[in-house]
């Protein structure tokens, strides 16, 4: 067998829905996340990329694509219950590499398994690739708790907006900073509570 079963496996994505355990308004599945995640991270490499560094398109596109293709296997799994500690977190991604290995790259003709196993597994690298992909994935989810907190579904997407917002101002990346002071704050519009608190902050 060859990409036959990869391509069936990888469309189970369009219907496995982000933030599973919560309340929404406005749901989105993992392949449409997915597909955000790949126009926010070649946003931050053009951004990147003007501000001199150097970008790897090809790495970075396949990265954005990729990164997470192996939730066709394990479903959402939530980022507080995935990062709740090292432990676990490395639980969840081992668990992750066992059914990668054994429900795709086994399944693919073996010239091409390795290449498959970089673009699945190695996502969130130290790279600047890497880097931009973590920041990315960061800023959608970052949109869709604005979104929520629009809509007035208000907890715990607030929480969870603090709790994204940290992690992209720890992104360490030219594009990261340039999203929190160029682009956040039209992505805040008609979201006064958190541009209230965000003042507050400051």
């Amino acid at each position: 067998m060859s990409f036959d079963k990869y391509l069936l496996t990888v469309r189970k994505l369009n219907n496995m829905e982000r933030w599973a355990t919560e309340f929404m308004h406005q749901r989105t599945t993992v392949s449409e996340h997915s597909f955000f995640v790949a126009q926010i991270g070649q946003m931050l490499g053009i951004i990147e990329e003007h501000n001199g560094n150097i970008v790897n398109w090809k790495r970075l596109y396949s990265k954005l694509l990729n990164h997470d293709v192996t939730e066709a296997m394990t479903g959402d799994i939530i980022s507080t219950t995935k990062h709740k500690n090292k432990e676990i977190k490395a639980m969840v991604e081992r668990i992750e590499q066992e059914l990668v290995e054994e429900n795709l790259i086994n399944t693919i003709d073996e010239g091409y398994r390795d290449l498959y196993r970089n673009m699945l597994l190695d996502g969130k690298d130290s790279t600047l690739e890497g880097r931009i992909l973590t920041c990315a994935d960061s800023i959608d989810a970052l949109i869709e708790c604005i979104n929520e907190i629009k809509l007035n579904n208000c907890q715990p997407f607030e929480d969870k907006y603090y709790s994204i917002l940290k992690n992209i101002t720890e992104c360490d990346i030219e594009s990261g900073k340039y999203f929190l002071e160029s682009i956040l704050p039209g992505l805040l519009n008609g979201c006064d509570k958190i541009m209230v608190d965000n003042d507050k902050q400051r």
